[in-house]
């Protein structure tokens, strides 16, 4: 049986910009070719959040039958695995330019610390967060779906940056598309 994968990391792909070769002044001009070349059409913000939700929805079964054999938080390597997670996804919020401005005033490591702390809970971890709702503590960010997926990006990349494999990536982006309605308040 094939294991369903996720588009996440592909449609968060910004249109490719490919590069033409040039021809040197050696070389005689290349014929135009016989049809227009049609760039890649980049699904908006909304179809990208609803083809997670249906990628998410399909493979639901699989991914709570993995995590009954082993909890999410054991295969994200506990806390320590965790707080390294949102660290590096602070530190990439910070250098994603449509979406730092949400984090340049606030301390990333109290960020990075709570975020933690709310995974952990949520994954089978001990019940360590402390902090508000996730609707209260993000209403004032005015998040859009735009924005999720901008977030969403930096949270896949950072998970491959510390070698996650792509079933626990999967979980985790199914995790956050679960609670997506909680954070993006904003039409």
């Amino acid at each position: 049986m094939s294991k369903p994968t996720l588009p996440f990391a592909i449609s968060l792909l910004s249109v490719l910009t490919v590069a033409a070769s040039t021809s040197s002044a050696a070389q005689a001009p290349a014929a135009p070719p016989s049809h227009a070349a049609v760039p890649p059409v980049t699904p908006s913000p909304d179809q990208q959040v609803a083809e997670l939700e249906t990628s998410c929805a399909a493979s639901a079964t699989e991914r709570a039958s993995r995590h009954a054999r082993t909890p999410l938080y054991e295969r994200l390597r506990g806390e320590q695995g965790i707080h390294a997670i949102t660290r590096e996804v602070v530190s990439l919020h910070l250098l994603n330019p449509p979406i730092r401005h949400y984090f340049e005033k606030l301390d990333p490591a109290v960020v990075a610390k709570r975020v933690a702390e709310f995974i952990i809970s949520g994954t089978g971890g001990p019940k360590v967060y402390p902090g508000p709702d996730l609707t209260t503590s993000h209403r004032s960010m005015k998040l859009t779906n735009r924005d999720f997926v901008l977030a969403g990006g930096d949270v896949v990349q950072a998970l491959k940056n510390l070698k996650y494999g792509q079933e626990e990536i999967d979980e985790v982006v199914c995790t956050l598309v679960s609670l997506r309605a909680q954070v993006v308040l904003a039409p």
